[in-house]
């Protein structure tokens, strides 16, 4: 049962409902939600026909934040449904102000959330403490009230695990044994949905600016400089920390620089209101520490 009385089956029915008229009256579109996977728990899905729509599924174990396959769809043509979490909503919003996919494309289908189930099944998942929602994202359809769930407010993390208050050596020894788990596979890029760039600097060969080495310096230039392009454009929905087959803790770096970007700029966070975008992709006189150069006549 969800926080606003509907059973979770009566929102999924909806769905499958939503989705089949939407693909029904509408010819070569494309639907994205969620399936059962074969080994347990969901799996993203591209549907193409109405009569699919028995396939899409909604609990508590669509992890997936399905905005990060829109890109690679961006200057097509046909029309793109898609399911969406009320915090994977901000995702969209920062992808349409990006030019990432046209707002007019989209047939979007806000998912009412109570919070995901942790790994072990019992608990809220980790990604889910203090979740935000954008209130005024306008969606085409819903299942339901898209509100900000009342759910707890992230835990410190233990003091020991903390790199924050710690000594400048005391932070390289911790990030060094916490990144030499990496295995330099890149699944947290490749997941992320703000990872759009056509080219990245990790593919580049002429000039090449990393390799595949796995000595602690390529890998802290790696997750570094991804680190920094996410800095304000993070959303938190932690796919990169759940892609990452060796448990890099990433999401503790992405905090960290968030909380920094909040503190700087009094920034709420990424795609949370409209008419703010992340202070790290444009310039204001009033930023921290602006100057203008002047040059004589």
């Amino acid at each position: 049962m969800s926080e606003h009385g509907m059973p979770e089956t009566t929102m999924e029915d909806n769905l499958r409902t939503t989705a089949a008229e939407f693909l029904g009256r509408t010819p070569g579109a494309c639907f994205i939600g969620y399936e059962a996977a074969p080994q347990g728990g969901t799996r993203p899905v591209f549907l193409r026909s109405a009569g699919d729509a028995g396939r899409l599924v909604w609990n508590r174990w669509c992890y997936a934040n399905l905005t990060a396959y829109l890109p690679e769809m961006n200057g097509g043509e046909g029309l793109i449904g898609i399911a969406v979490k009320g915090c994977d909503a901000r995702a969209l919003r920062e992808l349409v102000r990006a030019g990432q996919i046209e707002r007019a494309r989209l047939f979007v289908v806000g998912l009412p959330c109570t919070g995901l189930s942790a790994l072990d099944g019992d608990t809220l998942a980790g990604r889910c403490h203090g979740c935000m929602y954008p209130e005024d994202f306008v969606y085409d359809a819903t299942l339901g009230p898209m509100e900000t769930p009342d759910l707890p407010h992230r835990a410190d993390v233990a003091v020991e695990e903390n790199p924050a208050g710690k000594t400048v050596e005391e932070r390289r020894r911790f990030w060094e044994a916490e990144l030499d788990r990496c295995i330099r596979c890149e699944a947290c890029r490749k997941i992320c949905y703000a990872c759009y760039c056509p080219e990245c600097i990790f593919e580049k060969t002429d000039p090449r600016w990393s390799s595949r080495r796995r000595d602690h310096a390529d890998k802290f230039f790696f997750h570094a400089v991804r680190a920094m392009h996410l800095a304000g454009r993070c959303i938190g929905c932690g796919e990169c920390e759940r892609a990452c087959p060796a448990g890099v803790r990433l999401m503790l770096l992405n905090r960290s620089l968030q909380r920094d970007v909040e503190v700087l700029f009094g920034y709420r966070g990424a795609g949370v209101d409209e008419n703010v975008a992340p202070p790290l992709t444009t310039v204001s006189r009033d930023d921290p520490e602006f100057t203008v150069e002047r040059t004589s006549p």
